[in-house]
């Protein structure tokens, strides 16, 4: 009876140590971003706007927020979700862009910088001017470097319930809206309890396909980063 109790013991152990040494291994992070932007219509090529005059100005303000994990130090599971809101300026009208990508993949490298590409459901519109409706949105992101670091974003739309708004993207065939924008954050890098991390404030430009009409943007905002210790695979180098 004591040899089983030991053996038990020993396996118990055994298995215990086996999934503190898993859970070290689990490599994530993530992102999040304040941000303030701000939309205005171009002509078209004709010299006239094919968007309603109450929406050709809008400014929205929310957090975008992203995380990654996995089993190795490179590829990942990607979440994200976006949270906006504001109003189109000539009418005042409340407007609003939201959405949550549950379905994505991430590659890591560098201490804190990553590649993702994911799919969600949201909902966007604006009162009065831009009609309400669902939107499935496939949203990738980059952001690369430490206390310089070049953030991009590229969103494809599809449009459920809006039919104005529906192949309404003049240079995007393959989605009813568009949008993208790059930018480039100045901040600080740094090491808190091992854990890389930094932040700082970033500006960027925007370009938007809306209602069949091109919308340049600037957005303002403040980004932060962080992810666990790369510290198993250095390990495994080092090993090889």
């Amino acid at each position: 009876m004591k040899a089983l109790l030991v053996i038990g013991l020993l396996a118990g152990d055994a298995a215990a140590d086996r999934w503190s040494r898993a859970a070290d291994r689990v490599q994530g992070g993530g992102y999040l971003h304040y941000e303030l932007s701000g939309w205005t219509a171009l002509d078209d090529d004709s010299g006239r706007m094919t968007t309603p005059r109450d929406s050709d100005r809008l400014v929205l303000a929310g957090v975008r927020l992203g995380g990654f994990l996995g089993a190795g130090a490179t590829v990942g599971y990607h979440v994200a979700l976006d949270l906006f809101a504001g109003s189109t300026l000539a009418s005042g009208g409340f407007a609003y862009d939201v959405a949550v990508y549950p379905i994505g993949i991430a590659a890591r490298f560098g201490p804190t910088s990553v590649l993702a590409i994911a799919a969600g459901i949201g909902g966007s519109g604006a009162v009065g001017t831009i009609d309400d409706g669902a939107i499935v949105p496939v949203q990738a992101t980059l952001e690369v470097g430490k206390s310089l670091r070049l953030i991009a974003r590229a969103r494809a739309s599809y449009v459920l319930g809006a039919a104005g708004r529906q192949s309404a993207a003049p240079s995007a065939p393959f989605a009813d809206e568009f949008d993208a924008t790059l930018g480039v954050r100045l901040g600080r890098y740094y090491k808190q309890h091992g854990f890389p991390t930094g932040n700082g404030y970033f500006v960027a430009a925007g370009y938007r396909e809306q209602l069949g009409t091109r919308f340049l943007g600037v957005t303002i905002g403040y980004s932060i980063d962080v992810a666990l210790p790369r510290r198993f695979l250095d390990e495994d180098r080092q090993q090889r």
